[in-house]
């Protein structure tokens, strides 16, 4: 662990007093700062930074009960800049420590800046797949600003997300501890630090952090039928120490049927299901079944399915003529749902959009109430997500395709950005910034 100490002197005229604080850089990739100072009477945790000795922006850390101690992560900064910050503390006086320079180490060569036209203020968190495999954020301008390794191998991370508390990254991959195919979630923290794993046991795809504590994920669930094994999925939750409960079952409501129309998955069977996102909203699990090409909804409490929205034999229906093929993703909003949608394969050309559809329940119904598709340029063949962003607009991850797309709230592209050739995403997250506690 690198430690730079910090002398200081008075920044002002003598209306402050001054702190000395000591700054921590992460031994991972040096791309988080820990500032820890304390004061002789309570007060705040706040670093000042920005490009200059102007500084313009500020984040929020840590402060003892009693007031006096503070800690402050400074992270999410471009790598390769020298960044200007200084330490604050505001209670009975006003205490200041003297500019000091963060000049985050630049990332490894393996992991692309992005070709960026347009604005957007703010983060993406993104599992990158390309020459290893690493958890990476960037800035607006495409700029790598924090980043993880999580092998030297080219390996399943299909999923990352900023933990409830903002304080670590999470990140689905195999688990380091098996061989085959078992996954586990790595919780790497911002500021700093070994990783904490839980295994998720045969999990693909996607996971999200409960409020509760523990995390929800789909499983593999495969079963004889008709004399093969048939790959169908579950819903599941996972503790705190990887025990795993099992909610609901695509099992617990159908069969297959005709075996023929799946692809075969290599030493399984038939691909009946394939679940590929799921999201939790108002006590009802939202689960995306790619090859269904429908979203099922089961209620948390109940463990029971309450809709089935689109496929062949869904009972919340389509309102119109423009439903969506096989999909990802799933976001309920506050009268509907956004859908990162694939046009299916059968139909050419090929090509992928983000679409928002409304849902009455009351009816059973749901219908498309907008739509962006790039012109029809892009197209996914794997992971791809959209949601919305605060203020409004959306943020769209074309997965595979390696790009990214923010939308105004008119549905108008404001900013793009494309990774190069042979780099890919999984699926990836807009954060508008980072806690500043350790």
């Amino acid at each position: 662990m690198f430690v730079l100490l910090l002398a200081c002197t008075d920044t002002d005229s003598g209306a402050v007093a001054t702190l000395e604080p000591t700054a921590t850089l992460d031994s991972e990739s040096e791309t988080a700062l820990t500032a820890s100072w304390t004061t002789d009477t309570p007060a705040d945790a706040v670093i000042e930074y920005g490009g200059d000795d102007a500084y313009g922006k500020t984040v929020t850390g840590w402060s003892s009960e009693d007031g006096l101690q503070h800690m402050v992560v400074l992270a999410g900064l471009a790598a390769g800049f020298e960044w200007h910050w200084r330490a604050v503390s505001t209670g009975a006086e006003v205490e200041v420590s003297e500019d000091q320079l963060f000049l985050p180490t630049r990332a490894p060569a393996e992991i692309p800046e992005l070709t960026v036209s347009g604005a957007f203020d703010g983060l993406v968190l993104a599992p990158l797949l390309g020459g290893g495999t690493f958890v990476a954020m960037y800035d607006g301008e495409g700029r790598v600003s924090w980043w993880r390794k999580v092998s030297d191998e080219q390996v399943t991370l299909s999923q990352a997300r900023l933990s409830l508390d903002g304080r670590s990254v999470l990140a689905m991959g195999d688990d380091p501890a098996q061989e085959g195919p078992e996954v586990a979630l790595l919780s790497y923290p911002v500021a700093g630090g070994d990783a904490t794993v839980t295994p998720l046991g045969v999990a693909h795809h996607d996971f999200i952090e409960l409020a509760e504590g523990g995390y929800a994920t789909i499983q593999f669930d495969i079963r004889p039928y008709e004399g093969q094994d048939v790959q169908g999925d579950a819903l599941v939750t996972v503790d705190g120490e990887g025990a795993i409960t099992t909610v609901w079952s695509t099992w617990d409501e159908r069969q297959p049927g005709n075996l023929d129309q799946y692809p075969i998955v290599e030493g399984v069977g038939p691909n009946w299901t394939h679940m590929n996102s799921l999201a939790l909203h108002e006590g009802v699990y939202w689960l995306s079944s790619y090859q269904l090409q429908c979203l099922f909804l089961v209620d948390a409490g109940t463990r029971r399915l309450v809709g089935q929205v689109g496929g062949a034999d869904g009972n919340v229906l389509l309102n119109g003529s423009d439903g969506f093929g096989p999909q990802h993703t799933p976001i309920p909003t506050e009268d509907g749902f956004l859908l990162f949608n694939n046009r299916p394969l059968d139909a050419m050309p090929l090509w992928s959009e983000a679409v928002e559809f409304t849902l009455d329940m009351g009816k059973r119904e749901f219908a498309r109430r907008s739509s962006y598709d790039a012109g029809r340029s892009v197209f996914t063949a794997a992971y791809g997500n959209v949601e919305p962003l605060p203020g409004g607009g959306q943020f769209i991850a074309w997965g595979s395709a390696g790009r990214l797309t923010v939308l105004d709230g008119d549905g108008a592209a404001t900013w793009e950005a494309a990774t190069p050739l042979g780099s890919a995403f999984g699926f990836a997250h807009p954060i508008a910034e980072l806690s500043g506690v350790p």
